[in-house]
């Protein structure tokens, strides 16, 4: 699949898997029936998990002493259970203290599609030394993802590189448009080929259930969930789905749960809204800080139209050979404005690119389009046979959860009209969600959820949002915090995606909140992060 920026929704940069490829491969599933859209209860019993060394299950390279993994086996179908299974890989880090654990923790990093394994191995990048402590800390692969069972449209990575080539993320000429929409029909066709019987049962409702089969596996009377980005949604189904059974959950970087599962199409324009919001946010605070900021000045913001406006005409060339796409551009502002580790390296960016082209003649010749090569050039010259290293569980996961109409001639008009509102990502977020036009599985035949989301849990739902999120914007959480049961919101004003780990104040919350300590403020608290963009 070709780079993308706003993905539906992306987990942060510090939480997503570092694992290399070729991890063990999935079991061959057998054909089964269409699902039932209504929740059937917890399906066939679960039995405890095996845990052994990492390595004998995935080959990944773990410390035994800290973590160790298990797979457990769930139904393809919930509604026909005996049709066979998927199996599912966690990681689980083991409480530091054990003779003082308490439970344990699932943590889901968001995508959706991305590996829980490293996010758990890792979790002191946003957990207290006291949760660890305390707790066992389990990430794991939802089916379909990594090393469950994983959803491939292609059987090659040469077959991929061949079917992207066309697709560009942000086609402008109708030449662009053209071949976008041919090749998306063309990589829709290789799912139905090639993705097998998991694909009409990868949804957010069968992962929910997926989540109570591993709770109960670990012994746990109620579940301990940290849910970031896309993440927050299964944790928002799962505590509708079972209420009584959530004992802490905390939401990080929140969809807005009634939007996503009604409207797919006005969901990812909000989305693209509140990404033009934090780049507004960014620009604003790039030019009140002139000593720290590169790309600072009185005209900050025209700067950064004239850079994205000359794009759309063609590549841009920089004076050390680097050629610079409109798709590569929008992928790169909106990547690094979800991860602020990364503003003060975008905005030196911004200047070297807004150097290039005030060096152009003032008449530059006609520039190309941005042609049918837009994926990197070590994928387009693999060798024959090198077995596909991605899955496309993302789109799966989009497509079924999410509903868009069946008609791909509507993207362009959308991508046009959304442009004029989101001039920056309006384009991208259209073309973002094109394959579901034609995805192979309907959404309205799935098993899927779509609320309510409005029962009381035992504990309030701890929700935090960064009011200025460019994946899953301010407005996404406050509707999470008044959908849900009971909830209470922590808002942290800071630009970036998530924020578990990256302000003290939230930190502390949610630590006093794990640790049965106390409950977030009634009324919602408000942070502010550790560090500054400039």
């Amino acid at each position: 699949m070709p780079p993308r920026a706003l993905r539906l929704p992306r987990p942060p940069r510090r939480l997503r898997t570092a694992f290399a490829a070729g991890l063990c491969a999935a079991v061959l599933l057998q054909p089964t029936a269409a699902a039932t859209p209504r929740e059937n209860g917890s399906g066939t019993p679960s039995t405890a998990v095996r845990w052994q060394e990492c390595r004998a299950i995935v080959g990944i390279p773990v410390d035994p002493a800290v973590a160790d993994c298990a797979v457990h086996h769930v139904p393809r179908d919930y509604a026909r259970p005996a049709e066979g299974t998927v199996p599912l890989v966690m990681l689980r880090r083991r409480a530091s203290d054990p003779a003082r654990r308490t439970g344990t923790l699932f943590v889901n990093p968001g995508g959706p599609g991305t590996s829980g394994l490293h996010t758990a191995y890792r979790a002191e990048r946003f957990l207290d030394p006291e949760v660890l402590a305390r707790h066992d800390v389990i990430g794991f692969d939802p089916r379909g993802v990594n090393t469950s069972a994983a959803l491939k449209c292609y059987l090659s990575q040469e077959d991929y590189a061949a079917g992207a080539a066309d697709r560009v993320p942000v086609p402008v000429a109708d030449s662009e448009i053209a071949r976008t929409l041919r090749a998306t029909a063309a990589y829709t066709d290789a799912c139905a080929r090639n993705a097998g019987p998991l694909l009409p049962h990868a949804t957010t409702l069968n992962a929910a259930r997926d989540l109570d089969q591993l709770r109960r596996s670990t012994g746990d009377e109620r579940l301990g969930y940290i849910g970031f980005s896309y993440g927050t949604l299964l944790g928002a189904t799962y505590a509708n789905l079972y209420p009584d059974r959530v004992g802490s959950m905390v939401l990080d970087g929140n969809v807005d749960p009634v939007l996503r599962s009604s409207d797919g199409l006005e969901y990812d324009r909000r989305r693209a809204a509140g990404t033009e919001l934090a780049l507004a946010e960014y620009l604003r605070r790039c030019a009140a800080a002139p000593a720290v900021c590169p790309f600072a000045g009185s005209d900050t913001r025209q700067k950064f139209d004239r850079i994205r406006d000359r794009l759309r005409t063609g590549p841009l060339t920089l004076p050390d050979g680097t050629t610079t796409t409109l798709s590569r551009f929008t992928a790169k502002v909106a990547d690094s404005l979800a991860t602020p580790s990364r503003h003060t390296e975008l905005a030196g960016t911004l200047a070297e690119l807004h150097q290039a082209v005030a060096a152009e003649p003032a008449a530059p010749a006609a520039q190309a389009s941005e042609g049918a090569r837009v994926i990197e050039a070590a994928e387009a010259s693999v060798q024959a046979g090198t077995p596909y290293r991605r899955d496309d569980s993302e789109t799966a996961y989009n497509c079924l959860d999410k509903p868009y109409p069946p008609t791909p001639a509507l993207w362009p008009v959308l991508a046009a009209h959304w442009e004029g509102q989101s001039p920056t990502f309006g384009r991208m977020a259209a073309f973002e969600s094109l394959p579901c036009a034609t995805w192979p599985a309907r959404w309205w035949q799935a098993d899927r959820y779509a609320g309510p989301w409005s029962r009381p849990t035992p504990r309030p739902v701890l929700v935090i949002g960064n009011r200025y999120d460019p994946t899953t914007r301010y407005r996404f959480a406050e509707r999470m915090a008044t959908v849900l049961g009971s909830a209470r919101l922590v808002s942290v004003d800071m630009i970036g995606h998530t924020a578990l780990g990256l302000s003290r104040c939230a930190d502390a919350i949610t630590t006093d909140y794990l640790l049965g300590r106390a409950d977030p403020p009634p009324g919602g608290a408000e942070c502010r992060p550790d560090t500054e963009s400039f």
